[in-house]
């Protein structure tokens, strides 16, 4: 998949849980921006059906 380059102004709460999931998951940023795009974006497509996130461990597992 090809990607473009885009420049976005966040808050510094949001660089921050931004900066604390990319070493969580240890994921890039921008690959984090871009799974929450998609996800957001999903909601108008009607092809796409959204899937619950599993569980964390230990966690109780409550369906959307």
């Amino acid at each position: 998949m090809s990607k473009e380059r885009t420049n976005i102004y966040i808050t510094q709460r949001q660089k921050k849980q931004l900066e604390k999931r990319s070493q969580e998951e240890n994921l890039p940023m921008a690959e984090i921006i871009r799974r929450a795009l998609d996800a957001y974006l999903a909601w108008d497509d009607q092809h796409i059906t959204p899937v619950p996130k599993p569980p964390k461990k230990g966690g109780p597992f409550i369906p959307a």
